[in-house]
């Protein structure tokens, strides 16, 4: 759904993506809305990235380890 607003922005900026509308074959409300939609992605994944996992070593790799090492033969 598009909703209908005002914004101010710089004049050069308006004529080059007027510029690139005429290029790419596309509307400047399409320019606008994809720019706006690039922006808000790029600011979600840096949120994202900013997540970070600690990790501590904890020596060596138990993960050949054998039902022999903890229970001992009947």
């Amino acid at each position: 759904m598009l909703v209908r607003t005002t914004l101010r922005i710089k004049e050069n900026l308006k004529k080059s993506a007027q510029l690139k509308a005429l290029q790419d074959d596309i509307s400047l409300q399409d320019i606008f809305n994809q720019a706006l939609e690039q922006y808000l992605d790029k600011k979600a994944r840096v949120e994202a990235k900013k997540l970070v996992f600690k990790t501590h070593k904890l020596g060596e790799p138990l993960d050949n380890l054998t039902r022999d090492d903890f229970y001992e033969s009947p």
